[in-house]
């Protein structure tokens, strides 16, 4: 792949020693600046060092995985991949006390629960990745909520490990399995519309998929040097890791099930046909195992059943074509955006890799594949992804809890291992068709890798670049809230945009939090009285808000004025909070206020 030459050589060494050193010095810029208050954006948050540092490290890591071999090509790739990781890991490295403002406050509330003994694992839909931090914590003595950042960074490990070795087990080509290492660092299933990089089993359960990925292809290529008289190595670890992702969120096992139900249907359907030339292992036995965790664990929960019904119930009722992109993109046109950026800032790179993916697939249907491997596995995903589109397309269709990007979350995990295949088939192509060099193919996947790269970074965190507000939980709201709460009486609470109701499930635990109903609405989403815009005014609240607390952090003053454009709540209604009569404020610590609301007359 590369020259052999000695200078050739020299120069893979000492661009590995600049990647290495420049992601050491990265890591510790980032390390050396906790935050010290809530962060807008945790890009410009963090140091411009650990930017230039790990800018330098992808750099090396792409060109020198690309063009050499050998050792010096394996450091490249794990260089990159622990460049992304320490990306990706960035609450940990500068020391948040949490990143998650709303559903993960929730799944923390959980973690406490299980801790204290509250919620029994068997309880709850999705333990997996709760019980997994409550054993870190313990094992560790570090605080529940940063055990749960530690667990979301391993699970980004895996997937960063798992997926070029999952494409490994599928094509046994360097090249490809190369790309994949690569475009892993793209973190694509991450969209931060309904999958994020905080704790959230639906995205820890996807980040998941490439080891169950990578056992169930050693599984079926018979990758296991010694037979056993009943079952295999990676057959009992394959089970393990399909008992797993049922653990870890249920739904994306559901897509797994379909993945294995397409092997399984497809395999029988070869041998019925009689072309089942691949030499495959019959895989009806795994999917009939997963099929039964599937069986016994889910219909146990109501909130998974509930779901189901939901969305038969809102398909039979009729179409709501993409209500919610449409109430989206106004949000957005009415901030001063465009949905159709927001779209390529978010989609652009993923749709590069569908078109790769698309091709490929295509390719293993049509018999254009060296590969009996390749092909196959072409044809089992492309297969796997009709279901898995047409349920995407269903829940677009009602507008379900966003749950069609949870779904293009999963699919994206596929297509990145298509894709990447398809891009060394690409990269041949450019050799042959075109008359390249080798060399000269390699520089151009490379740059067009960079490119894309620097389009995905941007998008792996909540920021004001896609018209949203970091979710850094920092300790001062947290410690306030818990404040506010223990002192709060009788009196209900009443917030900005929301209710409050998450950050109860984090400071004192979801059973306890939702006996005690602390939320009773928003100043935004009441109906009678909505205090925004023009209303939006210290003496308007006093008038319509008797009898409760208006509590807020920085964080949504923040979210209001400078990413929001004070579009419902402005500087001046802010100020006036401290000036109506009738409006007492009562507690104040530079990331939480809260006021007493007294009706005036």
């Amino acid at each position: 792949m590369v020259s052999d030459t000695q200078p050739s050589q020299r120069r893979e060494k000492g661009a590995l020693l600049v990647g290495f050193v420049s992601l050491a010095a990265a890591v510790l810029a980032a390390r050396g600046s906790p935050p010290e208050a809530y962060e807008l954006s945790i890009y410009t948050g963090t140091p411009p060092a650990f930017w230039l540092g790990i800018a330098a490290a992808l750099l090396v890591a792409v060109f020198v995985g690309l063009r050499a071999e050998g050792v010096p090509r394996r450091l490249a790739l794990v260089l990159g991949g622990i460049g992304m990781l320490a990306v990706a890991s960035l609450p940990v490295l500068r020391s948040y006390y949490f990143y998650g403002a709303g559903d993960a406050l929730t799944h923390l509330g959980w973690a406490k629960d299980i801790a204290a003994g509250k919620l029994a694992v068997v309880d709850l839909l999705y333990p997996g990745t709760h019980t997994i931090a409550v054993f870190l914590a313990d094992a560790t003595g570090i605080e529940l909520a940063r055990a749960m950042l530690v667990s979301v960074m391993a699970f980004t490990a895996t997937f960063l490990l798992f997926l070029p070795l999952a494409t490994w087990a599928i094509t046994r080509d360097r090249r490809a399995t190369t790309l994949a290492a690569l475009s892993g660092l793209l973190m694509l299933p991450l969209n931060n519309v309904s999958v994020f990089d905080m704790p959230h089993p639906t995205t820890q359960a996807i980040m998941f998929l490439p080891l169950v990925l990578y056992l169930a292809a050693r599984y079926l290529t018979r990758a296991d040097r010694d037979e056993q008289s009943v079952g295999t190595p990676t057959g009992a670890l394959l089970a393990v890791a399909s008992t797993a992702i049922v653990l870890v969120h249920p739904q994306q096992a559901a897509n797994v099930l379909v993945v294995f139900a397409v092997i399984a249907g497809f395999q029988l359907l070869a041998r019925v046909l009689g072309k089942g030339t691949t030499g495959h292992r019959t895989f009806a036995l795994q999917a009939g195992f997963l099929v039964g965790v599937f069986a016994l664990w889910t219909p146990r929960h109501e909130r998974a059943s509930g779901a189901s019904s939901a969305l038969l119930n809102m398909l039979a009722s009729g179409l709501q074509l993409g209500s919610e992109t449409s109430q989206a993109a106004g949000s957005v046109a009415s901030v001063g955006g465009s949905i159709e950026v927001l779209f390529v800032k978010l989609f652009a790179v993923s749709l590069v890799f569908c078109a790769l993916a698309g091709l490929l697939v295509l390719g293993g249907f049509w018999g254009h594949t060296e590969r009996p491997d390749v092909t196959a596995f072409a044809r089992y995903f492309g297969l796997a992804l009709i279901p898995l589109f047409g349920l995407l397309v269903a829940y677009f269709v009602v507008s379900y809890e966003k749950l069609h990007f949870r779904q293009l979350g999963f699919i994206m995990v596929l297509v990145t291992i298509l894709g990447s295949v398809g891009l060394a088939r690409g990269m041949d192509l450019l050799s042959t068709r075109f008359s390249l060099s080798s060399g000269t193919a390699r520089t151009l996947v490379g740059v067009a890798l960079v490119v894309m790269l620097a389009a995905s970074v941007p998008t792996v965190y909540q920021s004001p670049y896609m018209y949203q507000s970091s979710s850094h939980v920092s300790e001062r709201q947290m410690t306030g809230y818990e404040s506010a709460i223990d002192h709060r009486g009788s009196v209900p609470f009443v917030g900005v945009r929301g209710t409050g109701e998450r950050w109860a499930d984090g400071v004192l635990g979801y059973e306890e939090s939702r006996e005690r109903r602390l939320g009773t609405g928003s100043l935004y989403a009441d109906e009678s009285n909505p205090a925004v815009g023009e209303n939006f005014t210290g003496s308007y609240v006093a008038r319509h808000y008797a009898d409760r607390y208006l509590a807020y952090t920085d964080r949504v003053r923040q979210q209001e004025l400078d990413v929001y454009d004070a579009f419902r709540f402005d500087e001046a209604g802010f100020r006036s909070l401290d000036a109506a009569p009738g409006l007492n404020r009562v507690q104040a610590n530079g990331g939480f206020q809260l006021y007493q609301v007294n009706e005036t007359r």
